[in-house]
């Protein structure tokens, strides 16, 4: 279509398409309570953007916790994992769902650009988004590129991710459209040249977004965008 405003759209995976901030912090939470710790969910929102491995040595140091970083890290992603394994439990974006058939619709090629590891990345796609498309039997029939923290060397706020996949799009990055809700996300974005919408939620409001071109209160309002 060649009234389309961009040549791709690229979406953040978690707190973009599926609330598994949720889920990540539910996990943490129940993690810190093996040792006598918790966290409210307005606390947790630190650690959002940042890597698993960060924020495990944030919750040792934070609470003094009598356990490594990774033995923490360890305990905390298998419960996750569990977790994201069940579709009832990966819940999506408020208003995610109408702006895929929007912009699916409008024919862009479509990407997803997340730090997080590919199978973790996978799994929760899986169970939060592919479960809910009738008649869709694989991600690879919505998106024309899927990556994730395991395929660059330098994840968010790098632009490494956002530059590689415009590159497997064949899109120049000037032309691409990036759906973000971090802090991170959006410096991502706007390093490697793109234009970023940021559509915070509960756990990035308090975060700073003010490099994104536009601040949204929805993804909702982005359907008008593209």
């Amino acid at each position: 279509m060649r009234d389309r405003s961009y040549d791709a759209v690229i979406f953040d995976v978690d707190g973009v398409i599926v609330d598994s901030e949720s889920v990540y912090c539910e996990t943490y939470n129940t993690t810190l309570g093996d040792y006598g710790a918790g966290m409210s969910r307005e606390d947790y929102a630190v650690c959002v953007g940042h890597p698993v491995e960060e924020n495990s040595a944030y919750a040792v140091e934070r609470y003094g916790l009598d356990v490594a970083p990774d033995a923490f890290r360890g305990i905390w992603m298998d419960r996750f994992e569990k977790a994201i394994s069940k579709p009832d439990r990966v819940l999506l974006m408020p208003g995610f769902p109408e702006l895929l058939a929007h912009v699916r619709n409008r024919g862009y090629p479509l990407a997803v650009a997340s730090s997080t590891q590919r199978d973790r990345m996978m799994k929760t796609l899986h169970s939060g988004l592919l479960s809910r498309l009738d008649g869709v039997r694989d991600l690879d029939e919505v998106f024309d590129v899927m990556l994730s923290g395991s395929d660059v060397e330098r994840v968010k706020p790098a632009p490494d991710i956002y530059l590689s996949a415009a590159e497997k799009l064949s899109v120049e990055p000037g032309r691409c459209a990036v759906i973000e809700d971090s802090e991170a996300g959006v410096r991502a974005g706007k390093a490697a040249g793109m234009t970023v919408f940021a559509v915070p939620n509960f756990f990035t409001a308090r975060q700073r977004h003010e490099e994104a071109d536009l601040i949204l209160g929805g993804l909702s309002e982005a359907r008008r965008l593209l």
